[in-house]
């Protein structure tokens, strides 16, 4: 059966991902983007350079988001289906951050052929890592629901994101705060260590230095690793910030850290959408497993 593989933009993939991911299903592979709107102005997820965004939020003009629409998804899995595929998994990012998967979801019902949709729980280099785990069973040649399964288990077992952001306004504006709501009273007097846990903001610590916080991070992630992973097990680490390449800082420090424990780590900008959300300044690591 040739399986098609659909996402969102918040995987945030690059041009050599999303090719690998496309030559892995046979070019049955498709992004479906999200909407950023700066100041009122609509671009796709993506369009706009993270430097940029991030200066906008910064002077203060407004950035909101929208969710990718059924009709965004149909049409994705018309061109697969016409494409030749036969049956069609979704991973989209958590839905409790976003009503993607609802999305999704709503256009699955309305096709002929199987159309799994995974809630991964998870979003950037944790949505991007559920797909590695999607192409692993198709090329093992797993039916779509067994995928399904794995990715969701895989996604809840074996992957753990842990993050600071510059600041809790962002989070609270959009109302994606989740759990970590507690720290708002004290947001002058501490700086938050956030992660996420089924999906959902939460906290996990509390410091009084951005230094403290990265170091707290560092410290975070190499427990994570240890939870994860069985010892036969191979882990990933994915540095990832908001501003992308013009100012890697934090992300640089995070990731000479992160060596000097072991741990091999590549770099990811967050998507637009996630950085509107979580605002300018954040930085954060996920830890994952290599399928």
């Amino acid at each position: 059966m040739r399986i098609g593989l659909v996402t969102d933009s918040t995987a945030q993939l690059s041009a050599d991902e999303s090719e690998e991911l496309s030559e892995a299903t046979g070019g049955l592979f498709a992004v479906v983007p999200l909407t950023v709107l700066i100041g009122g102005v609509a671009f796709a997820d993506g369009e706009v350079d993270a430097g940029h965004l991030c200066a906008k939020m910064t002077d203060g003009v407004e950035v909101t988001t929208s969710m990718a629409t059924p009709t965004q998804f149909s049409d994705a899995y018309a061109r697969l289906r016409e494409d030749g595929a036969e049956a069609i998994i979704v991973v989209t990012m958590s839905a409790e951050l976003s009503g993607t998967r609802d999305s999704a979801v709503k256009a699955a019902e309305a096709e002929d052929i199987l159309v799994d949709v995974v809630d991964s729980r998870t979003t950037s280099a944790g949505l991007a890592g559920a797909l590695s785990v999607a192409v692993a069973g198709i090329r093992q040649g797993l039916d779509v629901e067994s995928i399904a399964g794995t990715i969701a288990d895989w996604c809840a077992a074996e992957t753990r994101s842990v993050f600071a952001p510059g600041s809790l306004e962002h989070l609270r504006r959009g109302g994606r705060i989740g759990a970590a709501s507690s720290l708002l009273g004290r947001a002058l007097q501490i700086v938050p260590v956030l992660g996420l846990s089924a999906g959902v903001v939460v906290p996990l610590a509390r410091v009084r230095t951005r230094t403290k916080a990265l170091e707290k991070i560092v410290t975070l992630a190499a427990q994570a690793a240890a939870e994860v992973a069985d010892p036969e097990d191979t882990v990933h680490v994915e540095v990832q910030n908001a501003e992308g390449e013009m100012d890697t800082a934090d992300a640089e420090l995070l990731s000479s850290r992160l060596r000097e424990l072991g741990f091999d780590s590549s770099f990811r900008t967050l998507s637009t959408i996630i950085t509107a959300h979580v605002g300018p300044g954040t930085v954060g690591v996920t830890v994952q497993t290599t399928p």
